[in-house]
């Protein structure tokens, strides 16, 4: 009787990794497969590596998501030069933001659960408030208008994602139908006349009309807002 050899799988060698590519390997895994797919078992399937080997790379999984979210913001792409009005610095800040995080879609739970702070956030802060203060807002409010605008945007992409951009508008726009076809008219006579407009709440025009409230908002407010005693403007 033929006895049966296990093939042992060939991993790749001791140090052929960076932690650059463990970080890109489990950003694509996030984005492509979702973010409570990616785990350490994961993660070394795809990189072809035992587990202990990807801990050589990043602390723990904190470390690793945290390393996963400064890697997806690498990819924010401001535009160069930045407006010059306060309110279309702050919407184009918005939309760059939203854009990499549609790009990313694993980014919005990260920031979510867990602070993500490191040096390109810094850069990115820099720029804008650099940009902002030359509009005449003060870094002061320049930083609370910057992360008002951050926080919407996240928000909103969470919100967006299983709506609209896991699956077909058409399908939201039928979910709302449906759920509406089994109710009286006579008690919702208003929602009647809004239905075909409730599937477009989780789109770009929900988040455009949002985003040009929310600047318009803070750019009239901070440059109304006088300064905090003992912090002159400079």
């Amino acid at each position: 009787m033929k006895t049966s050899v296990k093939t042992r799988t060939k991993r790749r060698p001791r140090g052929s990794l960076t932690r650059n590519q463990v970080v890109d390997a489990a950003l694509e895994l996030a984005d492509d497969q979702g973010l409570e797919a990616l785990t350490m078992q994961s993660l070394a399937r795809r990189l072809d590596c035992g587990v202990m080997t990807v801990y050589g790379y990043v602390e723990n999984k904190e470390d690793l998501l945290d390393a996963i979210a400064l890697r997806g913001l690498a990819d924010l792409d401001l535009p160069r030069p930045l407006p010059a009005q306060p309110s279309a610095i702050l919407q184009a800040w918005g939309r760059t933001m939203r854009n990499t995080l549609i790009v990313h879609p694993s980014l919005p739970m990260i920031f979510l659960s867990q602070a993500v702070i490191g040096t390109g956030i810094f850069r990115g802060v820099e720029a804008l408030l650099t940009r902002l203060r030359a509009a005449g807002i003060p870094p002061a409010g320049g930083v609370h208008a910057i992360y008002a605008v951050l926080t919407y945007t996240i928000g909103f992409v969470a919100w967006e994602l299983p709506r609209t951009r896991r699956r077909p508008q058409a399908q939201y726009a039928a979910d709302w139908r449906r759920e509406f076809a089994v109710l009286p008219p006579e008690d919702f006579p208003l929602c009647a006349q809004v239905i075909d407009e409730l599937p477009r709440v989780a789109g770009e025009e929900q988040f455009e009309i949002g985003l040009s409230a929310l600047t318009a908002g803070l750019a009239g407010g901070i440059t109304r807002r006088p300064m905090r005693p003992g912090r002159p403007g400079r």
